[in-house]
Formats: C-alpha cells, structure tokens, sequence
C-alpha cells in the first residue's frame, strides 16, 4: 500500500520526536546523574576533611560520640574504623550495636583510605538499608592511626534524576502528540529546534552544555528548552561558586604575611601567595614548574624539595641576606604545604639588642673601674694632699662621667619608646642657641665660636629638644677642636624649611665611620671621646629628637678638616 507524503511525514516526525525525546531522557539523566553524583563527592571530601580537622582538634573524646558529633554537623552518617577493620564508633547504631556489625577491612573505601588515597563507592548498605555514597579519610586520633567514613545517601540524585527524566518524558510525549495535529504546518519549523535540543543533549552528557537554547514558539518545546536552560544555569552557579571558593581561597593566602608554597607530591610549584613570590622572586605563571628550576638557593632549594617527602620543622636558612624560618606539612593527598617566614628584622633587633648590652656594659665598666681603684687607694694609703686631691677629683670626674651616661640612656631610652612628644611650637632658632651655648661660653675660652643668623627666623619645633640638640651638637663640636680651632653656628631660611648647622675645622671623621655616627655608642675616634668624657650617646639622641619633630639630620666631614651637622626643620608645618 501507498502511503501518501503526509504520512509519510506524520510518521517519520513522530518516529523522530519519539526517539529524540528517548534520547533526551536517557542522556540526561547519564549526565545529570554524573554531575549530581560528582557534587556529592565533593561534598564528602569536604565533610571529611571538616571531619579530619574535628578528630584532631579533640583529644580524649570517644570515637561513637566524635561520629555523632561530627553528624550533627554535616547530616550524613560517620563511621568511625579501626585500622584492622573494626567499626569503633557509627552515627547511625546505638553503642551497644557497635560491636555487632562486620569488619570493614575488606571495604573498597577502607582499603583505599589505608593506602592514603581517598575513593568514592556507591553500594546499598545493610544497617541503613539504602544506597549511599561512601568515602573515608586517614586521621590520627590521639596519636594512633583510624580510619573516618562519611556516607551520604544517594536517594535525592535517584528522585532527581528521575523527576528530571519523567519531566522531559512528559514534555516529550506532549510534543509528540501536539506533532501529529500540526506536523504538516510546523514539521519544517521545528526541525531546527529538535536538532537543537539533540546537541545540546549530547553536549550535557559529554559535560559541556555551554550556551542557552532559543524560544521556538510552541510551548512543550519550550518547557523542554527552559528545563535545559535551567540545568546549564544550575550548573554554571555550581562551576561559579568552585571559581569563587578558588578565588576566596587564594585571597586568603595572599592576605598572609607569611609566604605560602604549594608543591605536588613530585616537587613541582602548585600554588603560591604574594609573600611567597616576593621572599623567592619568583615569576609570573610558573605553576608546575620544578621546583629546582625556580629557586636558586641551595639550601632552600634542598628543604623544599625534602618538605614533599617528610614534614621539617622550623628551620631557619639565609636567602640573599634575609633569615627565613621555614616549615612544612605534607599532605595526605599529596605533595606539602611551606611557610617562610622573614625573621630578618627579630635576628637585626636581637643584635642590636647584644651589641646595647655589650656597649653599655664597657662603658658603665670604665669608670667604675676607676672610681673603685681611686677609693681603694685613699682607703688603704694615706697618700699626700696632691696626690689625695687628684684622686677625689677623678672620682668626681667619672662619677660625672657616669650621671651623664645614665641621663644619656635614659633620654634615649625615652625616646625609642615613644614616651617623649615634641610639642611643636614657632620659636626663635637664635633664642634657643644662645640658651644652648649659655652652658659652655665659660669653658670655651680658647676657642673661636661663631654665631651666624637672625632673630627672626623661627622654626615650628619643640624648645627644650631643640636646646638639647643644639648642646649636644656644640659639646662634640668643642670636643673635637684643639685650641684655637674654630666653630660656626648658622641658622637660615631655605624654602619652607629652616637650615641650622653647626661646624668645626677639627679632627674631622673617617669616611667609613660617617654613616655610623649616628648610632648609639658608636664613636669615630673611640679614644679622644673617653678620653674628654663622651658618652657616644650624643649624635643618636640628636637624630631622635629631629625625628620626633618632622625634620631631617645629616652630617658632612672631611679627616682633618672638620665637621658639619646640618639640621632641616620646618618652618611653618610641623609633624
């Protein structure tokens, strides 16, 4: 019999709207379920590690009572297994059932987890008499090994995978009967959507679905579209909320002071954070690059490449002049986390502290030494009224000696700790200098002493500091002029700031002492200072006093010609 061509068609539409829809049906329940099961495991992996972190962070607590608290938080059934196989505690049995149920030795997960490998098995379970999804982690339990199993029922992916399917089924068998009424008017119109929908079916069980279906018009191809749209949104939220969990994650590390290395378990770079890259100078784009190829150190290179292996404890290595404490972790999946801390600024402070010590002590010894000798000497002789007089005046001398070391200390010490503020005010720099030299003009007869500035140039300073500085300045300025010698103070504006300087054509300071003179303790001619009664504390509280008060100290010298400090205050600002 001949069939005619509308037949022909009617069939031939709805063989392929029948078959389109079976295939619809059975793709993407295959890839629905796949997605939905691969959810589910990384649900579990993160329930055990939230799992991991719980055993471990609570010692003495019985294992039953861990695998119901651990429950309690994540919803799924916890299993808690001896390396032998023996369930020690589960969510899901009363305690005393506990030690009823098989050994779990020859369990997939079991075995895997005692390899240090995590595997997902879905099975039906006889205790809760459903299928679940098992997964189980190696943790350490008050030191001893167990073997923790999350399980998570599998019904939800069941039930949605087949209200997936009984939704496309319905829609499928509503097109196919709208098909046979108005195939002979839209059999060419929906070709284009059906084969569509068939891609895009194929791409979802292939697990790529990009893109989203058009509208055809006609309204079960529609709610067909709309429940594949939904699912390619559904699971772009999924893909966005891993990127953005990745980008949390990184933010977070990048956030840490300490720098962070992540290798595989081959000793290759996973991941890194900007402290990281900044202590290795590491380039851009290097993730799985060997580490060998990266890091130049030899030491560093050794304990990085050891921290894969084995965990290493704090170690402190020296990169390129900075002091790096180190540690490591390794993973249980693989491969180890690294920490390098800088420690370069505690290592600097615990030497300046050491060279503190050791300076004051030699100079708080000194003198002490000598009053001792002195008062020695007049309590066992009775030496002759000359010889009596210089005694008491060089105890007098280093008792004094002492006091302004003591004063020197305590002013600096004050001053590192921050209890002084400068209160700045606008003061007349010529004031404040005649104040400061009011302490020496008696005891510098002998030498030409000079003072070059006006009345009216003010600075926004502090007074007291200011005299203190200025004392200190012309004390190691007469210090290092024979007699004769010649001294000059200046003050002068320069722009918005004002220019004070004060200098001698004496002795003069070696080159590679001058960047140091500032220091505390530390003297350019060791002898001649203590030999007229430095402290060497001098220069160190100028440089914090200008600190304090917004300005800047330099110095200038020339070995046998002089010396120059120049100060630069404000004029009008202040700190």
């Amino acid at each position: 019999m001949t069939l005619r061509i509308h037949h022909r068609l009617f069939a031939g539409f709805l063989g392929v709207v029948g078959l389109l829809v079976v295939l619809i049906v059975v793709l993407v329940g295959r890839g629905l379920r796949r997605e939905l099961t691969a959810t589910y495991q990384d649900e579990v992996r993160r329930q055990l590690q939230l799992g991991e972190w719980i055993v471990g962070a609570s010692p003495g607590a019985g294992l039953d009572s861990l695998a119901r608290a651990i429950t309690e938080r994540i919803g799924y059934r916890v299993t808690v297994i001896a390396p032998g196989g023996v369930v020690l505690g589960d969510s899901y049995l009363d305690p005393d059932r506990v030690a009823e149920v098989d050994n779990h030795a020859g369990r997939p997960e079991v075995l895997a987890a005692q390899q240090g490998d995590l595997v997902f098995v879905e099975r039906r379970s006889a205790t809760v008499g459903e299928t679940l999804l098992y997964g189980a982690l190696r943790v350490i339990h008050d030191g001893d090994p167990v073997i923790l199993r999350v399980a998570a029922p599998l019904t939800e992916i069941e039930a949605t995978v087949d209200r997936v399917q009984r939704t496309i089924a319905a829609t499928g068998a509503s097109a196919m009967l709208l098909a046979l009424l108005v195939a002979y008017f839209l059999s060419m119109a929906l070709t284009r959507p059906l084969v569509q929908v068939a891609e895009k079916a194929r791409g979802l069980a292939r697990g790529g679905g990009e893109g989203r279906l058009p509208q055809t018009g006609v309204a079960e191809l529609d709610d067909l579209t709309q429940a594949f749209n939904r699912l390619t949104d559904e699971l772009a939220a999924r893909l966005g909320e891993l990127r953005r969990e990745r980008d949390e994650m990184q933010a977070l590390i990048d956030c840490m002071a300490e720098g962070v290395v992540a290798l595989t378990d081959d000793a290759r770079l996973l991941r890194t954070n900007r402290a990281a890259n900044a202590l290795l100078r590491l380039p851009d784009r290097v993730r799985f690059a060997p580490i060998g190829t990266l890091v130049r150190n030899p030491d560093l290179r050794a304990v990085l490449e050891e921290s894969v292996v084995r965990a290493v404890q704090a170690r402190e290595i020296t990169v390129g002049g900075r002091h790096l404490l180190v540690s490591s972790r390794t993973l249980d999946t693989g491969g180890a986390v690294t920490t390098l801390l800088d420690v370069s600024e505690v290592r600097r402070l615990e030497q300046v502290r050491r060279d503190f010590v050791a300076n004051a002590s030699h100079e708080l010894k000194t003198p002490l030494t000598t009053i001792r000798g002195f008062a020695e000497a007049l309590l066992e002789e009775d030496p002759p009224d000359h010889l009596r007089e210089r005694f008491l005046t060089l105890i007098r001398d280093n008792t004094l000696r002492l006091q302004r070391l003591v004063d020197d200390l305590l002013d600096l010490s004050r001053l590192e700790s921050g209890g002084w503020m400068a209160r700045s005010a606008r003061i007349s720099v010529a004031d404040v200098a005649e104040e400061a030299w009011s302490a020496y003009a008696a005891s510098a007869a002998e030498k030409d002493v000079e003072f070059s500035m006006d009345a009216d140039v003010l600075a926004r300073a502090d007074a007291s500091g200011l005299t203190q500085i200025l004392r200190n300045l012309l004390e190691n300025a007469l210090r290092h002029t024979d007699a004769g010698g010649h001294v000059h103070v200046r003050a002068r504006r320069d722009g918005g700031d004002v220019v004070v300087e004060v200098s001698d054509d004496g002795e003069g300071i070696p080159s590679r002492a001058l960047p140091r003179i500032f220091e505390r303790f530390y003297r350019a001619d060791s002898s001649r200072a203590r030999d007229f009664g430095g402290t060497g504390l001098g220069l160190a509280i100028v440089r914090h006093l200008v600190d304090a008060m917004g300005g800047t100290v330099t110095a200038e010298s020339e070995l046998g010609r002089g010396t120059t400090i120049r100060l630069v205050l404000p004029q009008d600002g202040g700190p």
